[in-house]
């Protein structure tokens, strides 16, 4: 991947993150991106109770969000470390993870699939 698309793929990346740590995104929009993910009774409350949360147990919910920002990828169910992880892969070898912090990880990852990453 070239430089100038990995940077702005990364200020992509960062601006998401933050629009979660301030809470700039609109619940109905999450609910709406999430239940196309993976569909959920009572989305809106699952939402609500997640947000609190970042980045714990958002790894799904922000992968969800981060490809809608990106307009492509493909969402990752694999681990990091030995925790169940979801993630966003760019290319067959490239991820973006925004949420590996909430196990000691970066709190924004760009690069190969690597470990700690698995699939």
């Amino acid at each position: 991947m070239e430089f100038k698309q990995t940077q702005k793929i990364k200020s992509l990346a960062l601006q998401a993150r933050e629009d979660f740590e301030n809470k700039k995104i609109n619940d109905k929009t999450l609910a709406k991106l999430y239940n196309s993910y993976n569909k959920l009774d009572n989305v809106s409350k699952f939402i609500s109770s997640s947000k609190k949360l970042f980045p714990k147990l958002n790894c799904g919910l922000a992968s969800v969000y981060l490809k809608h920002k990106l307009k492509s990828g493909r969402i990752i169910h694999g681990y990091y470390k030995n925790n169940k992880h979801t993630f966003l892969s760019l290319s067959n070898n490239f991820i973006i993870d925004i949420t590996a912090d909430q196990f000691g990880g970066p709190r924004i990852y760009l690069g190969p699939l690597q470990s700690p990453w698995k699939l």
